[in-house]
């Protein structure tokens, strides 16, 4: 063998495969509904007639509360995590039946939430 052969490299083709994505969804090809369960079905449902009670409410805080009228959190749970102030991470554990006071000076108290907006 010659030299100038022996170093030599034979290239082959490289075919690489294409995967093609779906640019689109329709309906017939996903349906959340029917993969969805409990509340999380619920939530859909309401939803689709127009019901946004699942949305993340704005609950605004009274100009001055005080101990014995607090500021009223509605809560499915005994207790809820509020944050007072959007401006800064501050949270607080608020719990029923307990008015708590804020660092912001405000006065905050859980309550029975509607049952209905589950």
């Amino acid at each position: 063998m010659s030299q100038s052969t022996a170093h030599t490299r034979t290239l082959m083709p490289v075919v690489a495969a294409r995967r093609g994505l779906a640019t689109e969804t329709s309906p017939e090809d996903y349906d959340p509904l029917g993969h969805a369960t409990g509340r999380e079905k619920k939530m859909l449902l309401a939803r689709l007639t127009g019901d946004d009670r699942y949305e993340p409410k704005v609950y605004y805080r009274a100009e001055s509360s005080t101990k014995e009228r607090p500021n009223l959190v509605p809560s499915h749970f005994p207790e809820r995590i509020s944050e007072p102030d959007s401006g800064d991470v501050n949270f607080m554990i608020v719990r029923k039946g307990m008015p708590k006071r804020c660092e912001c000076r405000h006065w905050f108290k859980a309550i029975d939430a509607d049952p209905e907006s589950v």
